[in-house]
C-alpha cells in the first residue's frame, strides 16, 4: 500500500510540474528501497560479536543481584525478630547450621534463598547478664539471640553466592543488623578473614 501511495504522489508530481526527468529520477529513488542481503549479514556479524563480549559479564551481575536480594532479605528478616524479641518481651534464638539450607527460628526452619551458604561467627565479649541483672542463656556457637532490652547476642554472618560475598553484622550491644559490602573488620570480629 505504501509503494501504492508514492506512486500516487510521483504521478501527480509529474503531471503537475510536466517535467519528464523528475519523474524518472523519483522513480529511480522509490526502487531503491531496503536493504541488501550483504548489509543484513554485515549487522548480524556485528550483533554476534556483541553478544559474545557482554555475555560473560551478564552472568556475574545476575549472581550479585541474587546474592543481593537473598542478604537483603535475611536483614530485614534478623531485623522483624529483634523487634519481636523487644514487642513480646521475651528472647528469641536464631540457630544457623552450616550445612543446612535453611536457619532456624524458636526451632522452626526458614529456608534460605537456593544457592546461598551463610558461615556464622559468634561475637566475643557479649554481655552475660541481662535487664535488671538477670541472667541470660548461653548460646551455642552456632546460636544468635535477640534479647528483650533489643540487644543480641551479636555476631557476624557471611553470605556466599557463587563468588560473591556479603556480610551481615549484629551488634550485641545494641542488637543493631547492618548490611556490609566487603569485611570492614568489626571489633568482635578475628583478624583472620572468613
Amino acid at each position: 500500500m505504501a509503494t501504492n501511495v508514492s506512486r500516487n504522489v510521483q504521478a501527480c508530481m509529474c503531471r503537475s510540474l510536466n517535467s519528464p526527468g523528475l519523474c524518472q529520477r523519483l522513480s529511480s529513488r522509490v526502487r531503491q528501497t531496503g536493504f541488501t542481503l550483504l548489509e543484513l549479514l554485515v549487522v548480524l556479524v556485528l550483533l554476534g560479536i556483541i553478544a559474545v563480549l557482554v555475555a560473560p559479564g551478564l552472568g556475574g551481575s545476575l549472581e550479585n543481584a541474587k546474592l543481593k536480594t537473598a542478604s537483603r532479605e535475611l536483614l530485614a528478616a534478623l531485623r522483624v525478630q529483634r523487634s519481636e524479641a523487644i514487642a513480646q518481651g521475651r528472647i528469641i534464638t536464631l540457630r544457623f547450621v552450616g550445612d543446612e539450607s535453611s536457619y532456624r527460628i524458636d526451632g522452626e526452619p526458614v529456608n534460605l534463598a537456593e544457592g546461598l551458604s551463610v558461615v556464622y561467627q559468634a561475637a566475643t565479649g557479649a554481655a552475660s547478664q541481662g535487664v535488671q541483672g538477670e541472667t541470660l542463656p548461653v548460646t551455642g556457637n552456632n546460636d544468635l539471640a535477640f534479647y528483650p532490652d533489643g540487644s543480641s547476642s551479636g555476631a557476624l554472618l557471611q553470605l556466599r553466592l557463587g563468588k560473591g560475598l556479603r556480610y551481615i553484622r549484629i551488634d550485641w550491644l545494641t542488637g543493631a543488623v547492618s548490611l556490609l559490602e566487603s569485611l570492614e573488620l568489626p571489633s568482635f570480629a578475628e583478624s583472620e578473614p572468613l
